[in-house]
């Protein structure tokens, strides 16, 4: 008998709060509502488990302020 164990591997996100303008667009293209605003009105990843790695959000920022290992 085999015995599978899931492996869960978490995409780490970066938000560079230097260069977020807090426009929202990231906020706006994202599929799986990974992202929200900060306190600060900055993009702050918030479900980060449920990111898809599309890399739509990286590709959007019109400033290069968030980073997605899996868009590398």
């Amino acid at each position: 008998m085999h015995q599978f164990s899931e492996v869960i591997v978490m995409t780490e996100i970066v938000v560079d709060k230097d260069a977020c303008d807090g426009c929202g667009e990231c906020i706006a293209v994202c599929p799986e509502s990974v992202y929200d605003f900060d306190d600060d009105g900055k993009s702050e990843p918030v479900n980060m488990d449920d990111c898809s790695e599309c890399c739509s959000c990286v590709e959007v920022c019109p400033n290069s302020a968030i980073t997605v290992d899996a868009c590398e």
